[in-house]
Protein backbone atom coordinates (compact mmCIF):
# COMPACT_ATOMS: atom_id res chain seq x y z
CA UNK A 1 0.00 0.00 0.00
CA UNK A 2 1.09 3.51 -0.81
CA UNK A 3 0.01 6.87 0.11
CA UNK A 4 0.02 9.93 -2.55
CA UNK A 5 -0.36 12.68 0.68
CA UNK A 6 0.66 10.62 3.75
CA UNK A 7 0.46 14.05 5.94
CA UNK A 8 -2.84 13.74 5.73
CA UNK A 9 -2.63 10.78 8.38
CA UNK A 10 -1.83 13.06 11.07
CA UNK A 11 -5.23 13.54 11.26
CA UNK A 12 -5.86 10.46 13.31
CA UNK A 13 -3.97 12.27 16.39
CA UNK A 14 -8.20 13.53 16.44
CA UNK A 15 -9.23 10.20 16.88
CA UNK A 16 -10.19 10.47 20.67
CA UNK A 17 -11.45 13.66 20.46
CA UNK A 18 -15.57 12.86 19.97
CA UNK A 19 -15.04 10.33 23.45
CA UNK A 20 -13.10 13.18 25.17
CA UNK A 21 -15.88 15.87 23.87
CA UNK A 22 -18.78 13.28 25.35
CA UNK A 23 -16.98 13.15 28.40
CA UNK A 24 -16.74 17.00 29.38
CA UNK A 25 -20.12 17.61 28.34
CA UNK A 26 -22.05 19.29 30.83
CA UNK A 27 -25.06 17.44 32.11
CA UNK A 28 -27.97 18.16 34.11
CA UNK A 29 -28.92 16.46 37.40
CA UNK A 30 -31.85 14.59 37.85
CA UNK A 31 -33.57 13.15 40.88
CA UNK A 32 -31.62 10.21 41.83
CA UNK A 33 -32.60 6.79 44.11
CA UNK A 34 -29.91 6.74 46.13
CA UNK A 35 -31.81 5.76 49.21
CA UNK A 36 -32.67 2.31 47.59
CA UNK A 37 -31.07 -1.32 46.83
CA UNK A 38 -29.03 -0.93 43.96
CA UNK A 39 -29.62 -3.26 40.65
CA UNK A 40 -28.48 -4.54 37.71
CA UNK A 41 -27.26 -1.60 35.09
CA UNK A 42 -29.02 -2.14 31.99
CA UNK A 43 -26.14 -3.36 28.87
CA UNK A 44 -27.97 0.29 26.66
CA UNK A 45 -25.67 2.20 29.45
CA UNK A 46 -22.39 0.26 28.50
CA UNK A 47 -23.12 1.63 24.62
CA UNK A 48 -23.45 5.32 25.55
CA UNK A 49 -19.87 5.20 23.90
CA UNK A 50 -20.02 3.76 20.89
CA UNK A 51 -21.55 6.92 19.10
CA UNK A 52 -18.06 8.36 19.91
CA UNK A 53 -16.11 6.13 19.21
CA UNK A 54 -18.04 5.67 15.80
CA UNK A 55 -17.06 9.07 14.81
CA UNK A 56 -13.67 8.58 16.28
CA UNK A 57 -12.94 5.75 14.04
CA UNK A 58 -14.97 7.93 10.89
CA UNK A 59 -11.80 10.68 11.47
CA UNK A 60 -9.47 7.94 10.40
CA UNK A 61 -11.27 6.74 7.55
CA UNK A 62 -11.32 9.84 6.49
CA UNK A 63 -7.81 10.87 7.10
CA UNK A 64 -6.85 7.71 5.31
CA UNK A 65 -9.11 8.41 2.34
CA UNK A 66 -7.32 11.89 2.12
CA UNK A 67 -4.11 10.24 2.18
CA UNK A 68 -4.99 8.80 -0.80
CA UNK A 69 -4.19 5.00 -0.51
CA UNK A 70 -2.70 3.34 -3.71
CA UNK A 71 -1.40 0.35 -4.77
CA UNK A 72 0.61 -0.24 -8.17
CA UNK A 73 -1.37 -1.29 -11.32
CA UNK A 74 1.42 -1.52 -13.89
CA UNK A 75 4.43 0.00 -15.23
CA UNK A 76 4.85 1.50 -18.60
CA UNK A 77 8.96 2.21 -19.92
CA UNK A 78 9.42 5.68 -21.45
CA UNK A 79 12.54 4.44 -23.86
CA UNK A 80 15.24 7.22 -23.96
CA UNK A 81 16.23 6.74 -27.39
CA UNK A 82 19.99 7.11 -27.11
CA UNK A 83 21.37 5.05 -29.96
CA UNK A 84 19.84 3.74 -33.15
CA UNK A 85 21.13 0.32 -34.03
CA UNK A 86 20.58 -2.28 -36.92
CA UNK A 87 22.60 -5.39 -37.28
CA UNK A 88 23.14 -7.13 -40.72
CA UNK A 89 22.88 -10.54 -39.93
CA UNK A 90 24.65 -13.48 -42.21
CA UNK A 91 21.55 -16.26 -43.36
CA UNK A 92 23.88 -17.70 -46.31
CA UNK A 93 23.70 -21.29 -46.61
CA UNK A 94 27.45 -21.41 -44.46
CA UNK A 95 25.08 -20.45 -42.09
CA UNK A 96 23.95 -24.17 -41.25
CA UNK A 97 27.38 -24.70 -40.53
CA UNK A 98 27.35 -27.23 -37.43
CA UNK A 99 30.57 -25.71 -35.62
CA UNK A 100 29.68 -23.39 -32.67
CA UNK A 101 30.38 -25.01 -29.09
CA UNK A 102 27.70 -24.17 -27.38
CA UNK A 103 26.31 -25.10 -23.43
CA UNK A 104 30.44 -24.54 -22.10
CA UNK A 105 31.43 -26.82 -24.94
CA UNK A 106 28.93 -29.76 -24.50
CA UNK A 107 27.10 -29.53 -27.49
CA UNK A 108 27.28 -27.63 -30.85
CA UNK A 109 24.89 -25.70 -32.63
CA UNK A 110 25.17 -23.75 -35.96
CA UNK A 111 26.18 -20.21 -36.59
CA UNK A 112 23.18 -18.86 -37.39
CA UNK A 113 21.55 -20.11 -33.75
CA UNK A 114 24.07 -19.01 -31.83
CA UNK A 115 24.20 -15.20 -33.29
CA UNK A 116 20.33 -15.03 -33.36
CA UNK A 117 20.82 -16.53 -29.74
CA UNK A 118 23.66 -13.41 -28.92
CA UNK A 119 21.33 -11.06 -30.97
CA UNK A 120 18.57 -11.85 -28.79
CA UNK A 121 20.66 -11.39 -25.57
CA UNK A 122 21.56 -8.31 -27.02
CA UNK A 123 18.67 -6.72 -27.51
CA UNK A 124 16.88 -7.78 -24.07
CA UNK A 125 20.44 -5.83 -22.47
CA UNK A 126 19.22 -2.24 -23.93
CA UNK A 127 15.56 -1.41 -23.70
CA UNK A 128 16.24 2.05 -24.38
CA UNK A 129 17.52 2.03 -27.62
CA UNK A 130 16.25 1.90 -31.25
CA UNK A 131 17.62 -1.52 -32.57
CA UNK A 132 16.22 -3.08 -36.21
CA UNK A 133 17.77 -6.22 -38.41
CA UNK A 134 18.33 -6.82 -41.49
CA UNK A 135 19.27 -10.40 -42.62
CA UNK A 136 21.01 -10.99 -46.24
CA UNK A 137 22.31 -13.24 -48.48
CA UNK A 138 22.75 -12.73 -51.56
CA UNK A 139 19.57 -10.31 -51.62
CA UNK A 140 19.42 -8.21 -48.26
CA UNK A 141 16.21 -7.99 -46.39
CA UNK A 142 14.90 -5.86 -43.87
CA UNK A 143 13.81 -7.92 -40.76
CA UNK A 144 12.61 -5.31 -38.95
CA UNK A 145 13.19 -1.54 -38.89
CA UNK A 146 14.58 -0.01 -35.63
CA UNK A 147 12.71 0.18 -33.49
CA UNK A 148 11.64 -0.18 -29.20
CA UNK A 149 9.20 -2.52 -29.90
CA UNK A 150 12.09 -5.49 -28.90
CA UNK A 151 9.40 -7.35 -28.12
CA UNK A 152 8.24 -8.21 -32.16
CA UNK A 153 12.10 -7.43 -33.10
CA UNK A 154 12.74 -10.95 -31.12
CA UNK A 155 9.96 -12.78 -32.66
CA UNK A 156 10.98 -12.24 -36.58
CA UNK A 157 14.85 -13.02 -34.96
CA UNK A 158 13.83 -16.67 -33.67
CA UNK A 159 12.43 -17.59 -37.17
CA UNK A 160 15.30 -16.48 -39.19
CA UNK A 161 16.09 -19.34 -41.41
CA UNK A 162 19.35 -19.88 -43.82
CA UNK A 163 18.63 -19.09 -47.10
CA UNK A 164 17.26 -21.07 -49.95
CA UNK A 165 19.13 -22.19 -52.74
CA UNK A 166 17.85 -19.32 -54.87
CA UNK A 167 19.04 -16.74 -52.39
CA UNK A 168 22.13 -18.34 -51.99
CA UNK A 169 25.71 -16.07 -51.51
CA UNK A 170 27.60 -13.37 -49.51
CA UNK A 171 26.32 -9.86 -50.75
CA UNK A 172 28.53 -7.62 -48.42
CA UNK A 173 28.29 -4.24 -49.86
CA UNK A 174 24.21 -3.94 -50.91
CA UNK A 175 23.79 -5.63 -46.53
CA UNK A 176 25.75 -2.39 -45.51
CA UNK A 177 23.91 -0.08 -47.49
CA UNK A 178 20.35 -1.41 -46.36
CA UNK A 179 21.57 -1.35 -42.71
CA UNK A 180 22.29 2.19 -43.49
CA UNK A 181 19.54 3.09 -45.17
CA UNK A 182 17.43 1.86 -42.10
CA UNK A 183 19.52 3.44 -39.60
CA UNK A 184 18.68 6.83 -41.45
CA UNK A 185 15.07 6.42 -41.00
CA UNK A 186 15.23 7.33 -37.11
CA UNK A 187 15.91 10.02 -35.25
CA UNK A 188 18.62 9.51 -32.39
CA UNK A 189 21.57 11.32 -33.38
CA UNK A 190 24.11 8.51 -32.49
CA UNK A 191 23.88 5.74 -35.35
CA UNK A 192 25.76 2.16 -35.56
CA UNK A 193 25.70 -0.38 -37.82
CA UNK A 194 26.83 -4.36 -37.00
CA UNK A 195 27.90 -6.96 -39.73
CA UNK A 196 28.28 -10.39 -38.70
CA UNK A 197 28.71 -12.75 -41.47
CA UNK A 198 30.97 -15.71 -41.72
CA UNK A 199 32.26 -15.76 -45.62
CA UNK A 200 33.78 -13.46 -48.16
CA UNK A 201 31.69 -11.14 -50.14
CA UNK A 202 30.88 -13.27 -52.88
CA UNK A 203 27.10 -11.80 -54.66
CA UNK A 204 25.78 -13.66 -57.08
CA UNK A 205 24.98 -11.04 -59.43
CA UNK A 206 25.58 -6.98 -59.43
CA UNK A 207 26.17 -5.51 -56.10
CA UNK A 208 27.64 -2.35 -54.22
CA UNK A 209 31.48 -2.86 -53.21
CA UNK A 210 31.85 -3.03 -49.67
CA UNK A 211 34.25 -1.21 -49.58
CA UNK A 212 32.60 1.55 -51.12
CA UNK A 213 29.21 0.92 -49.07
CA UNK A 214 31.52 1.62 -46.12
CA UNK A 215 32.82 4.91 -47.37
CA UNK A 216 29.25 5.89 -47.56
CA UNK A 217 28.40 4.55 -43.94
CA UNK A 218 31.48 7.22 -42.60
CA UNK A 219 29.94 10.17 -44.68
CA UNK A 220 26.86 9.76 -43.10
CA UNK A 221 28.45 9.75 -39.69
CA UNK A 222 27.59 5.97 -38.93
CA UNK A 223 29.59 3.48 -36.99
CA UNK A 224 30.55 0.32 -38.41
CA UNK A 225 31.94 -2.40 -36.30
CA UNK A 226 31.90 -5.70 -38.00
CA UNK A 227 32.14 -9.91 -36.78
CA UNK A 228 33.70 -12.87 -38.20
CA UNK A 229 32.27 -15.91 -37.06
CA UNK A 230 32.61 -19.90 -37.88
CA UNK A 231 35.87 -21.47 -38.64
CA UNK A 232 37.64 -22.22 -41.71
CA UNK A 233 36.90 -25.30 -43.44
CA UNK A 234 33.56 -25.71 -42.02
CA UNK A 235 31.36 -28.62 -43.97
CA UNK A 236 27.95 -27.36 -45.27
CA UNK A 237 24.95 -29.53 -46.85
CA UNK A 238 23.44 -28.30 -49.53
CA UNK A 239 21.43 -28.33 -53.12
CA UNK A 240 22.76 -27.52 -56.23
CA UNK A 241 20.94 -24.17 -58.02
CA UNK A 242 20.46 -25.94 -61.66
CA UNK A 243 20.43 -29.57 -60.63
CA UNK A 244 18.63 -29.52 -57.31
CA UNK A 245 21.08 -32.25 -55.98
CA UNK A 246 22.52 -32.46 -52.35
CA UNK A 247 25.80 -31.88 -51.75
CA UNK A 248 28.48 -31.42 -49.33
CA UNK A 249 31.10 -28.91 -49.68
CA UNK A 250 33.83 -27.05 -47.76
CA UNK A 251 33.35 -23.51 -46.38
CA UNK A 252 36.22 -21.15 -46.56
CA UNK A 253 36.51 -18.78 -43.44
CA UNK A 254 35.27 -15.07 -43.57
CA UNK A 255 37.70 -12.74 -44.97
CA UNK A 256 39.20 -11.05 -42.19
CA UNK A 257 41.36 -8.50 -44.36
CA UNK A 258 38.17 -7.34 -45.75
CA UNK A 259 36.05 -6.76 -42.35
CA UNK A 260 39.05 -4.79 -40.84
CA UNK A 261 39.51 -2.83 -43.26
CA UNK A 262 35.16 -1.75 -43.24
CA UNK A 263 35.56 -0.85 -39.69
CA UNK A 264 38.61 0.95 -39.75
CA UNK A 265 36.94 3.10 -42.99
CA UNK A 266 34.52 4.02 -40.40
CA UNK A 267 36.26 4.24 -36.66
CA UNK A 268 34.47 0.87 -35.92
CA UNK A 269 36.07 -2.43 -34.96
CA UNK A 270 36.67 -5.68 -36.28
CA UNK A 271 35.96 -8.97 -33.79
CA UNK A 272 35.98 -12.74 -35.02
CA UNK A 273 34.42 -15.24 -32.87
CA UNK A 274 34.76 -19.28 -32.92
CA UNK A 275 32.30 -19.81 -30.28
CA UNK A 276 29.09 -19.18 -28.56
CA UNK A 277 31.22 -17.74 -25.90
CA UNK A 278 33.49 -15.79 -27.88
CA UNK A 279 30.51 -14.07 -29.67
CA UNK A 280 28.58 -13.74 -26.69
CA UNK A 281 31.75 -11.65 -25.43
CA UNK A 282 32.22 -9.74 -28.74
CA UNK A 283 28.40 -8.45 -28.27
CA UNK A 284 29.07 -7.49 -24.75
CA UNK A 285 32.53 -5.71 -25.69
CA UNK A 286 29.81 -3.55 -28.19
CA UNK A 287 27.11 -3.06 -25.67
CA UNK A 288 30.37 -1.29 -23.60
CA UNK A 289 31.29 0.70 -26.80
CA UNK A 290 27.89 2.04 -27.39
CA UNK A 291 26.89 2.88 -24.55
CA UNK A 292 23.37 5.24 -24.67
CA UNK A 293 24.29 8.93 -23.59
CA UNK A 294 19.99 8.73 -22.66
CA UNK A 295 18.54 6.56 -20.31
CA UNK A 296 15.00 5.56 -19.91
CA UNK A 297 12.73 5.89 -17.04
CA UNK A 298 9.86 3.46 -16.32
CA UNK A 299 6.50 5.38 -14.86
CA UNK A 300 4.19 3.53 -11.99
CA UNK A 301 0.68 3.60 -12.87
CA UNK A 302 -1.09 3.36 -9.14
CA UNK A 303 -4.73 2.36 -8.47
CA UNK A 304 -6.76 4.37 -6.41
CA UNK A 305 -8.68 3.47 -3.17
CA UNK A 306 -9.29 6.47 -1.16
CA UNK A 307 -13.31 5.87 -2.43
CA UNK A 308 -13.67 3.20 -0.31
CA UNK A 309 -12.19 5.02 3.09
CA UNK A 310 -14.51 7.33 2.11
CA UNK A 311 -17.31 5.40 2.00
CA UNK A 312 -16.56 3.67 5.47
CA UNK A 313 -16.42 7.15 7.15
CA UNK A 314 -19.93 7.62 5.73
CA UNK A 315 -20.83 4.47 6.96
CA UNK A 316 -19.48 5.25 10.59
CA UNK A 317 -21.27 8.41 10.73
CA UNK A 318 -24.55 7.04 9.75
CA UNK A 319 -24.48 4.36 12.30
CA UNK A 320 -23.72 7.30 14.58
CA UNK A 321 -26.93 9.25 13.45
CA UNK A 322 -28.82 6.32 14.09
CA UNK A 323 -28.00 5.05 17.16
CA UNK A 324 -28.30 9.06 18.73
CA UNK A 325 -32.33 8.38 17.70
CA UNK A 326 -32.76 4.84 19.37
CA UNK A 327 -32.14 3.79 22.91
CA UNK A 328 -28.67 6.14 22.83
CA UNK A 329 -30.46 9.34 22.31
CA UNK A 330 -29.40 12.16 24.46
CA UNK A 331 -30.98 15.45 25.40
CA UNK A 332 -29.68 18.46 25.06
Amino acid sequence: MHFAQPAWLWLMVLMPLPWLLERSRPRIAWPGFEGFPPRRRLGWVWLRTVPAVFRGLAIAALAVALARPQTVGGQTRIAGQGVAIVVALDQSSSMKTVDFPADRGTRTISRLDAAKTTFIRFVEGRPDDLIGLVAFANYPDLVWPATLTHSVLIERARDLRPARPLDDGTNIGNAIVWGLEALLEVSPRKKVLVLLTDGNNEPAGPAVDPESAATLVRDWGVVLHTIAIGRPGGVVHGLERKSNLPFIAEVSGPNLPLLERLAERTGGICFAATDTEGLTAVFRRIDELEKSPVRGRILTRYDEHYAVWAGLALALLVFDRLLALGRLRRLP
